[in-house]
């Protein structure tokens, strides 16, 4: 009993002191560096659109990024097409700072596809090293959700 009152005050901690994690001005970065980050994601998009997949270079992304497979990718692109259609184009909305317990960068984008049906994000992680280490599609929400 004692351990169920316990893990229930626990969870009720936890779920009430939900971190945010501050916002990185935009301004603060170079244009060159994001354009760095929007070409990277940009190039991974129009992947899906020419099929045309490369294996990523472990000078320009994290090891673990790195070993995704070609068909990851396809499967990725095959979900991604069905459901929005083709990438257009993606416009920077936000970055944020979770440089101090992972160590990126989190570039926000609202993206553009044929079918617009709700709002989407491309999400892009930067390591503090320059490397990437992570991109996500998903539902665009105005408030970031780690």
């Amino acid at each position: 009993m004692k351990k169920l009152v316990l893990l229930f005050f626990l969870s009720l901690i936890l779920n009430s002191c939900k971190a945010t994690l501050p916002k990185y001005s935009i301004d603060a970065v170079s244009l060159a560096e994001k354009q760095r980050v929007y070409n990277f994601g940009e190039k991974i998009a129009k992947t899906c659109i020419t099929r045309e997949f490369v294996q990523l270079s472990k000078q320009e992304v994290t090891q673990s990024l790195s070993e995704l497979t070609l068909e990851e990718m396809q499967r990725s692109c095959d979900v991604l097409d069905k459901r929005n259609g083709k990438f257009i184009d993606m416009n920077l909305i936000e970055i944020i700072d979770d440089t101090f317990l992972r160590k990126n960068l989190i570039y926000r984008y609202k993206a553009n596809f044929e079918r617009n049906d709700y709002l989407n994000e491309i999400r892009i992680w930067v390591k503090t090293d320059g490397k990437f280490a992570g991109i996500i599609y998903r539902k665009w929400n105005d408030n970031f959700t780690p």
